[in-house]
């Protein structure tokens, strides 16, 4: 019989990042069972995954990518931040963290009891240069890599699809400004209304320029985390927008395939939110990045990306840099083949520790 690894710290398959990140770690540990637990009453659908009510003993255990060690409360440790150290402690030696960004919320005593139980654990790869940096000054021997996500590919099929269903909608992809959005709260702090400003105006420049704006629901999870409410108020106030929301459509690809089809046959892509980015990137296509935390800036500084921090963001000034995205082209596959590689260094200690 292979191993059974057990992915933990997961937070939902309704957020498309997460999803994706899921199907990814899913992939690279092909060869054992891997099993996961989620909060969601109806999870979407996740390849080769197999969905639990209660986790039960695994061989080993991956603690998933995502800003999963955000600490939301100033000075004091979360319940839900416990939650997830508990987690890690299960079996410390069979367990590895990979793709992890430790967001800055996470600073004072819950770094430090965070740090204090990535000590110990078999490996941590983390896919950040801020993050690596905090851990390996704790004395964390940690790897720097990039999300797991990298390593999904593009198909035909999804290429075919989300063609179907933007034309379904009268968007013709070859003119299409694909831009990602989402809510913020106290895990990540941008002005909402200064955001909304900034996209009826981005949209509205689209309009002028020959593009047709279209949001990307990529969230449809908990609290601030579902973007569809963001999508309707901004689409209020611009006739003529519309919304691509791959949970609205029955089909038989998971989401973040979906999602990944939409990013490839669109003229320019606009990523607020990070799995945007690395989606499109992974998809060999350039976005302009609207980076609002320290995952986002890495890929602008690591990869020499388009875009600036959101808060500097100005639409007016923004678009011939959008538009000279729309013929770019990324060489993802020197990306895809380290993150595999990171990936085996980590999954080997769990094999060599049986």
């Amino acid at each position: 019989m292979g191993l059974t690894i057990g992915l933990v710290n997961t937070y939902s398959t309704l957020n498309i990042g997460d999803a994706a990140i899921y199907n990814a770690l899913t992939a690279l540990a092909s060869e054992a069972q891997v099993i996961a637990k989620f909060q969601d009453l109806e999870p979407e659908y996740i390849p080769g995954l197999q969905i639990v009510q209660q986790m039960r003993r695994c061989d080993g255990y991956i603690s998933v990518g995502g800003d999963i060690f955000n600490n939301a409360r100033e000075g004091l440790i979360t319940k839900a931040f416990i939650r997830n150290l508990l987690q890690l402690q299960r079996s410390p030696r069979q367990t590895f963290l990979f793709g992890q960004s430790i967001p800055r919320s996470c600073h004072g005593l819950s770094f430090q009891a965070l740090a204090f139980c990535l000590r110990r654990l078999a490996a941590v790869c983390v896919r950040d240069t801020e993050s690596h940096q905090r851990l390996t000054q704790a004395g964390v021997s940690a790897i720097l890599s990039f999300d797991a996500a990298f390593t999904l590919a593009v198909s035909e099929a999804a290429k075919q699809t989300a063609q179907k269903i933007l034309e379904a909608q009268e968007i013709q992809p070859q003119a299409a400004a694909l831009i990602s959005l989402r809510a913020f709260d106290s895990m990540y702090s941008h002005d909402n209304q200064q955001f909304q400003h900034q996209l009826i105006t981005l949209s509205r420049n689209c309009q002028q320029q020959g593009y047709q704006p279209v949001l990307l629901i990529q969230s449809q999870a908990y609290g601030a985390d579902n973007d569809l409410a963001v999508a309707e108020q901004i689409a209020q106030k611009v006739p003529g927008l519309k919304i691509f929301n791959p949970f609205g459509v029955a089909n038989q690809l998971p989401t973040w395939e979906l999602v990944m089809g939409a990013l490839a046959i669109s003229r320019v892509i606009v990523a607020i939110r990070y799995h945007t980015a690395v989606l499109a990137l992974a998809s060999g296509r350039i976005p302009f990045n609207l980076y609002y935390s320290n995952k986002g800036q890495d890929l602008t500084q690591r990869l020499n990306l388009p875009g600036c921090s959101l808060k500097d963001f100005n639409p007016d000034k923004s678009m011939d840099a959008i538009a000279s995205t729309a013929t770019a082209t990324f060489d993802h596959q020197i990306i895809r083949q380290q993150v595999q590689q990171d990936f085996q260094k980590c999954y080997q200690q769990l094999v060599n520790s049986h």
